[in-house]
């Protein structure tokens, strides 16, 4: 494979992929000094950025080797939910230990997946290179926070406000806060860790979920955010910080949230 080096970052391609290679150098540039001047975080220790074409290829290229002999060895529990995770997904990153792979597909794949959730959640982009930007963008927040273990809702509201500070304007949909004031039922964070790839309803509320909570905290409580991603700490910890700032214990601040979100953005 062809390599491009950008701020520490090794970008691994086909010939044929060079093009999207280049877009997502570009990005990479771009977005790293974002996710430094918002958060003041850096990149992780070693990261690559693959052109993905194959989701198996790319599994068992990214992987050191002593990984690759777990990975074959537990195959059968994990390539369904991955192999599902492939018709939807424009991208995804894995942790080794202390390395950090990010898979992209290229624009030709983009065109194909199943895009059924991506178009209830966000704001409609036609070009396949800009896609491939903000995809990268997403997922290398996911690669710069990965040390910090966060919780799912708050690891994909990260990396979908980033997105939106890369761009410059709000990539999801409003419509889906106004799903949220209807849902009527706030469910706990903790299911989702529970929710099949099959399950498309609560894929898209509890990721809409996580990024208007992060808004909400970014909006009204800045620098408490950005104290949270200065070092790991427990999901109980975390939670109760953020809990604690508002004036609500944790469940109070559960079953409060969605309200405070609406009433935030709604009337701004």
């Amino acid at each position: 494979m062809e390599v491009m080096i950008t701020h520490g970052i090794r970008i691994y391609f086909e010939e044929e992929e060079r093009g999207s290679a280049e877009t997502i150098q570009f990005a990479c540039e771009k977005c790293i000094q974002v996710i430094r001047d918002e958060w003041g975080l850096e990149a992780p220790e070693e990261c690559h950025v693959y052109v993905m074409t194959s989701w198996i290829q790319f599994i068992f290229l990214s992987a050191p080797w002593h990984w690759k002999i777990l990975l074959f060895l537990t195959f059968p529990f994990w390539n369904f939910r991955v192999r599902r995770m492939w018709q939807i997904a424009g991208g995804w990153t894995q942790r080794y230990g202390k390395r950090c792979a990010i898979g992209i597909k290229p624009p030709w794949l983009i065109e194909v997946a199943d895009r059924s959730i991506g178009e209830r959640i966000f704001v409609k982009e036609e070009s396949f290179e800009q896609k491939i930007q903000l995809i990268t963008c997403h997922e290398l927040t996911h690669a710069f926070t990965s040390h910090l273990r966060l919780p799912m809702w708050l690891n994909e509201g990260l990396a979908m406000v980033m997105v939106d500070k890369f761009l410059g304007i709000p990539t999801v949909k409003e419509s889906t806060l106004h799903a949220l004031q209807q849902s009527g039922n706030p469910q706990s964070p903790g299911s989702y860790h529970k929710v099949s790839v099959r399950d498309h309803d609560a894929m898209v509320y509890h990721t809409v979920r996580g990024y208007w909570i992060t808004r909400y905290m970014m909006d009204t409580r800045p620098d408490l955010l950005k104290n949270l991603l200065n070092q790991r700490q427990s999901h109980e910890a975390l939670v109760d910080k953020i809990s604690s700032s508002y004036g609500l214990n944790q469940q109070d601040f559960w079953t409060a949230i969605d309200g405070m979100m609406v009433a935030h953005f709604l009337t701004d």
